[in-house]
């Protein structure tokens, strides 16, 4: 066979090839996601003039907290509107709303915050003393204490701002902060207690900087039981 001959068989092989190849599907539109059932729910009043946070006596300096920082019907427009959510887990000891995105994923992109989230957010920032912008990302908690409910020790990770606000609502409970174990004393010693803080139900929570990448927060199964180093005992 020929130099010609073979290069003209090659020719004929790829354009048989070539017509017998079977078409790719083109990939399908993403969809977009639907708004939550609560997305344009309202809860908080705009012209409510809310309690400034302050710290407390015997807590890290950057822990701040505010009592009655939103009224009765504003908390319960607040946790109606959360349960109308239908994008809650279940995770160990409590269920979970996640809003604005999975944070902490490769693939995160924010999401809009529910309208009520989103006020919440403004009005928060609106309370703190550092700048900062609102925060656009909200976990929402929910408690059985009738049952075993709880937060195990941790933190909340670099993939968020080192600020965190706690608004508490539809009962009181107790956050405990302990001194971040270095990998070495994990397992060897326990972690010593910096201080709890009673949140007492409408109450504002937050917490920064070395407070927040130092220490760790939890929330015990207990909330009616206060220790020693309960820091605001005076709301108790």
């Amino acid at each position: 066979m020929s130099a010609l001959d073979f290069a003209a068989m090659l020719r004929a092989e790829k354009r048989k090839a070539r017509s017998g190849a079977v078409a790719k599907p083109a990939p399908k539109p993403q969809q977009q996601r639907r708004p939550p059932p609560d997305a344009a729910t309202a809860a908080l009043d705009p012209s409510t003039q809310r309690p400034p946070l302050q710290t407390l006596p015997g807590a890290p300096p950057t822990i701040a907290y505010a009592a009655d920082w939103i009224s009765e019907a504003e908390e319960a427009a607040i946790v109606a509107a959360a349960k109308r959510g239908d994008d809650w887990v279940t995770v160990r000891g409590r269920r979970l709303r996640r809003l604005g995105g999975p944070a902490g994923e490769a693939s995160f992109a924010p999401e809009p915050l529910p309208r009520w989230a989103r006020d919440a957010c403004a009005a928060a920032a609106a309370s703190d003393t550092s700048s900062r912008p609102a925060p656009n990302h909200v976990l929402v908690n929910a408690y059985d204490f009738a049952k075993e409910s709880y937060v195990l020790p941790h933190t909340d990770g670099p993939a968020y701002d080192d600020r965190t606000f706690t608004l508490s609502c539809g009962a009181d409970a107790v956050v405990v902060f302990k001194e971040r174990l270095k990998t070495s004393d994990i397992g060897v010693r326990a972690a010593a207690t910096r201080c709890e803080v009673l949140l007492r139900r409408r109450s504002l929570l937050a917490f920064s900087r070395e407070a927040y990448t130092e220490c760790t927060h939890e929330i015990g199964a207990a909330p009616d039981t206060i220790g020693l180093c309960c820091v605001n005992l005076d709301a108790a």
